[in-house]
């Protein structure tokens, strides 16, 4: 008997103890990026977008059945594509072009299944892939300058020639066409043999399409050389300019209505219905977005895949799907869910504003749905208990915005000369604290006047103020070195040199009582120091074999941090400690490899958000016991309200467990009701309550008909139902 106790009692603890080392991780489905190399629709409107990384691993193939509303990640028996380019034939057979891996797959069934398919490819990537009429598949690696085509649907494929295809296209008599990094060139024997037209020789063209009449169109450049768009009535023999002289155009497409559209690197999208006489562009909501990618489905939806945009390294990733319904006059991002998240700040408890390559990203925690609200290259925001939106780019300056993102104002310590601005820190609506590539400035009246304080901050991004106290980053004998200031700038203490952020933005944080977190990578440190008396003292918590890049704490002693591996023998951790550091249990992150950890926000209902650098923003739960993840999961409750649809009255019922729990022991229980913007219309509980039903009333009097959701939270369940006032 003693010795089945004893068992039991151990059983009990494994139990405990597994569950208290558990976290749930839970996706928002974005913020919204990748690097789009292959977009294509097939015949039953899906779409199917496929991206490759540069620095962060943003890679994988999606689709979308809804137009674009909402997409899912393909899975396959592969590592995810690296995708180059997508080619989807008329008996909606999909090709995926990537680089290195397989190079060339192929699925019959709609992206359930793939083989690879890239016998007799000699290359190492795939840029372009096309089909001639009779079922010819061409394909060609663009870098190497190598053409190949396959007669048996990719069993085998066979080296055609010294070609660098960047795109194909078939006419009525079955002339393939391909443009190339040296010009176009034509084949009327299924590529036996090719001819090239001198009038393009040795400029890139990078897109080509036919049109109902066998007249072709051209898009010359690829990131140079660009002249805009050529016009053959001929078959090729003669040539005029339909416009956009200069410019690299990278996508052509027709809409129903003959209207020709023009993708371009630097100046967004362009269209013509009266050949090229005159042009109408549209960068409304693809600010700074290269079109690499073109498509338009049979409603006239027009579809961007963005690689990114602006200039230099940093311009990747902050691409994605852009779409537009009104023929151009504006987009909205819709996809691809993978982004950087840079930094993560709140607003109310409905609105999440997360910093992304590809702009400023807004979530509605209550309608579940992410918004690009504009920007491009965002390194931060800060938000004041105002309300204002500061925002830093890094090609663009310092933006603010007094209506959540609606409308943006350059502020005036850019508006004269543009620098790198690396980080933003807001005290209050009017003092303002940021990391420019050069010195940390202060604005004290909403940045309309700056000042220049005496250090400098680089590329380093640490800011962070507590205790009436700034720190912050900055440069230090050839490094970098955490600084302190109770001044607003006017003099520093240093507080630990011998530091590398790596241009991290979140590297330090402190807490009321005390505790100030560093964390480093490489040079005299890694990992993550700690001082329990605001930066006078210092003792290393974390060893160089975690090597982090953001840290979270709170006065509770929980303290979180992430790993970064650098190979995909590793694996990224999650780093937990619930007593200020003095010992950490590490969780293995339920995402890719190459996923690491860039900030981690608390709201004010305590939820954690982590951003990642390449899978977006995830709400993470810290389950501490079988109970609370029994009642988490199961136990709770709540309703659809009825009558629905109402007017103007309706009633809500909702549940609080007792599994686990003593009766007497409350719920902090709170009921809200939102518009569909994320607008808080109406508090209908805020108290706490025992375990119980519950029933409450919501009167809609005053209020437009429309749908509002209303919103339960106890403690870390959150479940929100919509419902319709109908007049």
């Amino acid at each position: 008997m003693k010795n089945i106790k004893l068992i039991i009692f151990y059983m009990m603890l494994l139990t405990n103890l597994l569950f208290a080392q558990e976290l749930i991780w839970n996706s928002t489905g974005g913020p919204m990026g990748g690097i789009i190399g292959g977009l294509d629709i097939n015949s039953n409107g899906d779409i199917y977008a496929g991206a490759y990384p540069f620095f962060q691993n943003y890679n994988g193939i999606f689709k979308s059945t809804d137009k674009g509303n909402s997409w899912a990640k393909i899975e396959t028996q592969f590592e995810d594509f690296q995708v180059f380019s997508i080619f989807i034939t008329k008996g909606n057979d999909i090709w995926v072009g990537t680089e290195g891996q397989g190079v060339l797959y192929l699925s019959t069934d709609n992206g359930q299944t793939w083989e690879n398919k890239a016998t007799g490819y000699g290359s190492f990537e795939c840029w372009a892939i096309g089909e001639s009429k009779d079922g010819i598949l061409f394909a060609g690696d663009a870098d190497a300058g190598k053409l190949y085509r396959s007669t048996n649907n990719g069993n085998n494929w066979e080296y055609l020639g010294n070609i660098a295809p960047l795109s194909f296209v078939v006419d009525t008599n079955n002339t393939v066409y391909t443009g190339t990094f040296n010009g176009l060139f034509s084949s009327t024997d299924n590529g036996i043999t090719w001819i090239q037209y001198n009038f393009f020789n040795n400029v890139p063209i990078a897109s080509v399409i036919i049109d109902a009449h066998n007249n072709i169109y051209c898009g010359t450049g690829y990131y140079d050389s660009g002249d805009g768009v050529f016009f053959s009535t001929d078959g090729g023999q003669n040539w005029r300019s339909l416009g956009l002289t200069g410019k690299e155009v990278l996508s052509l497409a027709f809409d129903s209505k003959g209207t020709l559209y023009a993708g371009t690197q630097f100046d967004g999208l362009f269209k013509t219905s009266d050949m090229g006489q005159t042009w109408t562009q549209h960068q409304n909501g693809i600010y700074k977005k290269e079109i690499f990618r073109l498509k338009i489905d049979n409603d006239d939806n027009i579809f961007i895949g963005s690689e990114g945009g602006g200039s230099g390294f940093l311009s990747y990733g902050g691409g994605g799907v852009f779409k537009s319904t009104n023929r151009g006059d504006s987009f909205e991002q819709v996809g691809i869910p993978i982004s950087s998240v840079r930094n993560i700040v709140f607003s109310g408890d409905s609105l999440i504003f997360t910093s992304t390559p590809s702009g400023v990203q807004k979530y509605n925690r209550i309608t579940n749905k992410w918004k690009n609200i504009g920007l491009h290259e965002v390194e931060a925001i800060a938000i004041t208990n105002g309300n204002l939106l500061y925002v830093a780019t890094h090609y663009d300056g310092l933006y603010k915005s007094t209506d959540l993102g609606e409308n943006w104002l350059l502020t005036n310590l850019t508006a004269d000369t543009l620098m790198p601005v690396y980080n933003v820190l807001a005290i209050n609506d009017d003092t303002v604290f940021v990391s420019t590539s050069y010195n940390l400035r202060l604005t004290i009246d909403g940045g309309e006047n700056w000042s220049v304080r005496s250090i400098i901050t680089g590329d380093s991004k640490g800011l962070f103020f507590k205790n009436n106290s700034l720190l912050l980053t900055a440069l230090h004998s050839g490094s970098y070195a955490l600084y302190k200031t109770t001044d607003f700038g006017e003099s520093f203490e240093l507080l630990y040199s011998g530091i590398n952020t790596w241009n991290f933005n979140n590297p330090v944080y402190a807490t009321e009582n005390g505790y100030v977190f560093l964390v480093s990578r490489g040079t005299n440190l890694d990992g993550i120091v700690r001082s329990t008396d605001d930066g006078l003292n210092w003792e290393q918590v974390l060893f160089n074999d975690k090597l982090a890049a953001t840290v979270f704490a709170n006065e509770d002693g929980l303290v979180i941090t992430g790993s970064i591996v650098f190979t995909n023998s590793d694996t990224n951790k999650v780093l937990l400690s619930t007593d200020f550091g003095n010992s950490w249990t590490s969780f293995v992150q339920p995402t890719d490899v190459n996923n690491s950890i860039r900030d981690i926000k608390q709201d004010p209902m305590k939820n954690l958000f982590f951003g990642t650098s390449s899978e977006g923003l995830f709400q993470v739960d810290i389950i501490t016991d079988v109970d609370e993840k029994t009642n988490k999961k199961f136990n709770y409750f709540l309703s659809q309200n009825f009558p629905n649809p109402f007017n103007p009255a309706t009633k809500i019922k909702f549940t609080l467990p007792n599994v686990g729990r003593r009766v007497s022991s409350p719920y902090k229980t709170v009921l809200k009701v939102y518009d569909v913007l994320g607008n808080e219309v109406a508090t209908l509980v805020n108290e706490e309550k025992p375990a119980g039903n519950y029933e409450v009333e919501f009167n809609g009097e005053g209020l437009s008909s429309g749908i509002y959701f209303y919103r339960l939270y106890v403690g870390s369940f959150i479940e929100t139902k919509k419902m319709v006032l109908l007049r």
